[in-house]
């Protein structure tokens, strides 16, 4: 089992896919789930490993996602007296299900790698290449007649680094794309000309203002390499700024919920045990709760 955890961990990873990690470091008897046992959750709420039953399952995917949404790691308590406020460090959900037991499942996100999406082949470029590589980023190299990179996020930074070489060619397909930074190596009386003839293209003032330029932050740098240190430290600087702000823009469905009449757990669905009352159907966490409904469904519906 613990093979399948780290085959699929290298694998999403070589796919610079976002993942959450659930491992169980605490339990109280009686608990499916030990310690040492983990989970992957994916950007889509799914769940392959074992972390307990399904009772605590729902409540690692919900904590999972929200992981990947704001980067934080998070330590959660799941017991049937847990209650939903944080205690030294741990935030608590009462589990609602006949079996009993308690579980602290620590949750860490594994964020893909910041994209740095670089245009040119001039020494500033390749010097941008080769330190982006070094503090971890994902680089793609492109010229003016590159087709869209299809992996493009408002997390994507862009560099135009053309120096002359089709400088509008480049911007304007920059532009096109959905990228929070970008910016471009040139003079300010370089930028005005550019600029100007980009209006005549349709571009709009407000993605023209977005362009930072002169590109990177000013310490006086002169030379190539202190060129892209600069314009690494300001795509570090607005990657913060935005962490500070809003939640990073990952393709993190948003999963629809059902309460479980029987023991009121809150049921992803679609879910794996259900059943039909009066046309309308009902969801369970588990099969106990599904057999207990089917008993006697008076009992447990509320008018």
């Amino acid at each position: 089992m613990y093979d399948d955890f780290l085959k699929q961990a290298a694998e999403l990873h070589s796919k610079d896919e976002a993942f959450a990690v659930a491992t169980v470091v605490r339990c109280e008897a009686p608990t499916s789930g030990k310690p040492g046992d983990r989970a992957i959750v994916t950007a889509n709420g799914k769940i392959s490993g074992w972390i307990g039953g399904g009772c605590a399952q729902p409540i690692v995917i919900d904590e999972s996602l929200k992981s990947l949404r704001d980067g934080k790691s998070r330590l959660i308590r799941v017991s049937p007296t847990a209650g939903a406020e944080p205690s030294d460090g741990i935030t608590g959900f009462t589990m609602m299900c006949h079996s009993g037991g308690t579980l602290d499942i620590f949750i860490e996100p594994v964020l893909a790698k910041p994209h740095l999406l670089i245009y040119g082949r001039s020494p500033v470029a390749k010097t941008l290449a080769k330190l982006g590589d070094a503090l971890g980023y994902r680089v793609t190299a492109a010229d003016e007649s590159a087709q869209p990179e299809p992996n493009i996020t408002p997390q994507t930074a862009i560099v135009i680094a053309t120096q002359g070489e089709d400088d509008e060619g480049a911007l304007e397909q920059a532009l096109s794309k959905n990228a929070r930074y970008v910016a471009f190596v040139a003079s300010t009386k370089k930028w005005e000309a550019v600029s100007a003839f980009l209006q005549t293209k349709g571009i709009s003032e407000s993605q023209l203002n977005s362009v930072r330029v002169p590109a990177g932050l000013d310490i006086g740098a002169q030379t190539p390499e202190e060129i892209a240190v600069s314009i690494l430290a300001q795509t570090i600087q607005a990657r913060r700024k935005s962490e500070q702000t809003q939640i990073p823009a990952l393709p993190i469905i948003e999963i629809r919920k059902e309460k479980d009449p029987v023991c009121g757990m809150m049921v992803s669905v679609p879910a794996k045990y259900t059943s039909e009352y009066k046309g309308s159907k009902i969801y369970f966490c588990c099969a106990h709760c599904k057999s207990s409904f089917d008993k006697n469904p008076e009992s447990f519906i509320t008018a």
